[in-house]
């Protein structure tokens, strides 16, 4: 059944289950937090109805953020359409993640400091003409939310990644650079999956790759490559080509 959800186009990758702090202050933004958490106020006696949520969907190519200026950047929708500059999007995968509020801070001048936690991944079906000339629109699209299958062999493709990251971060530590947002990891091989995926560093594609992939066992098995290759460059006597950015900020998103 399709559902109605409000983008918000990030430059990072949302995962079910994982958090993530942001920061808004874009008009068009602020206004769709407003309406979110409006809505959810009005149905709070059945909050099945109207969740505190909107859709997380990395850009592809282009720029949401946009100043004050006016000046905007064309794009393409999901389906590969181009747009005019009028009523343009940047590039946006056609997968994304639910974002549900947990937490808000709400400024004087109408800024927000909140922490969303991904809920569900979706598929986008079809998004909304958005008129860029005026700062307060943003898109909404008609969605199918997506299962998650175990897929075959799960349990072995997890017990594998288990061993492989905990030589990631033994290497890592080693050298000072112990992941931020280390925890526990989950039993349940489908968690497993997406807290990995959000601790190792990968460049925000693959990201997108793991979040696409049609099965706790296949994104596994993906992870299981990409923790081979790291733990040799880790290991390597220089360090020339690991990205730094994932030990160096603090996961605080900006719209």
């Amino acid at each position: 059944m399709p559902v109605a959800l409000p983008l918000f186009p990030l430059n990072t990758v949302l995962f079910p289950g994982m958090s993530l702090p942001l920061h808004v202050f874009e008009p068009r933004y602020r206004r769709l937090i407003t309406e979110v958490v409006d809505q959810a106020a009005e149905t709070a006696d059945e909050p099945e109805r109207n969740p505190r949520r909107f859709g997380v969907v990395w850009i592809e190519l282009g720029h949401e953020v946009t100043g004050e200026s006016g000046q905007r950047s064309g794009g393409t929708d999901p389906s590969g359409r181009r747009e005019d500059a009028a009523t343009a999007l940047p590039r946006i995968s056609a997968t994304g993640c639910t974002a549900l509020v947990r937490d808000l801070r709400t400024y004087e001048d109408g800024r927000y400091d909140l922490v969303v936690e991904g809920g569900t991944r979706f598929r986008i079906d079809d998004v909304s003409q958005v008129d860029t000339s005026s700062p307060q629109g943003y898109a909404n699209a008609s969605v199918s939310l997506l299962a998650e299958p175990m897929g075959p062999d799960a349990e072995e493709h997890a017990e594998r990644v288990r061993e492989l990251f905990d030589t990631y971060c033994q290497r890592l530590a080693a050298i000072g650079m112990t992941p931020e947002h280390m925890r526990e990891l989950p039993k349940d091989p489908i968690a497993l999956s997406y807290t990995v995926a959000a601790t190792v560093v990968l460049d925000q594609p693959e990201k997108q790759r793991m979040l696409e992939a049609e099965d706790a066992a296949t994104r596994l098995a993906v992870l299981a490559r990409f923790l081979r290759r790291e733990n040799r460059i880790v290991a390597a006597p220089t360090l020339h080509n690991l990205p730094a950015g994932p030990f160096l900020d603090h996961g605080v998103s900006y719209n």
